[in-house]
């Protein structure tokens, strides 16, 4: 029986503006495990389009620190703060992290019209695929369906792609609410 295990859990920090990838890099170094979610985007630059990788949630970072580790995250140049509510850090559930992992290497996927029987205000799982297991509420109907992850301690949505088929109605709302189900005609995030 082990009496001293140590364990660790995800929080987000707030870090200065365009710090992200230095603060990544100095963490790195420390040897604390942190993920910055990149996304690729075209830029139009004067002379040319460039693709870049800029944060996902800019001025945001996650770090997995045991209780030890908590302060010396604050030693790292750029870091403001961990993410509040409260007056406490929330931890982020490493369901969470993966779930916006899998999202950030998934290519787009089509979207195939569905006549499933879904309604407004229900809450759905998704059944197959990389976010296998998350739930979320749908929003609005129509021939397909566009995800958000909410991330409740960044107040942030991530957005992919699913069709009706991947989802099992849920008889009552799940205790958390990680996703909702919204129709949004903008591009989703890669």
């Amino acid at each position: 029986m082990e009496l001293n295990k140590v364990s660790y859990e995800w929080y987000a920090v707030y870090t200065q503006v365009f710090k992200e990838k230095k603060v990544q890099d100095y963490l790195g170094r420390l040897g604390i495990e942190c993920y910055l979610p990149l996304r690729k985007i075209l830029r139009q630059w004067s002379d040319r389009k460039v693709w870049i990788e800029e944060p996902l949630f800019p001025r945001y970072i996650f770090v997995k620190v045991s209780h030890y580790e908590y302060f010396d995250v604050f030693a790292v140049p750029g870091v403001i703060s961990y993410v509040m509510f409260g007056g406490k850090a929330q931890p982020v559930s490493s369901r969470q992290i993966e779930g916006i992992r899998t999202m950030v290497c998934q290519q787009e996927r089509e979207v195939f019209v569905s006549h499933a029987n879904i309604g407004k205000g229900q809450f759905a799982e998704i059944m197959c695929g990389p976010l296998k297991g998350i739930t979320g509420e749908v929003v609005r109907i129509s021939s397909d369906y566009h995800i958000v992850i909410r991330i409740d301690t960044l107040g942030c949505h991530v957005f992919t792609n699913v069709s009706a088929e991947e989802l099992r109605i849920l008889p009552v709302a799940p205790l958390s609410r990680p996703l909702s189900a919204v129709k949004n005609h903008q591009r989703p995030l890669s």
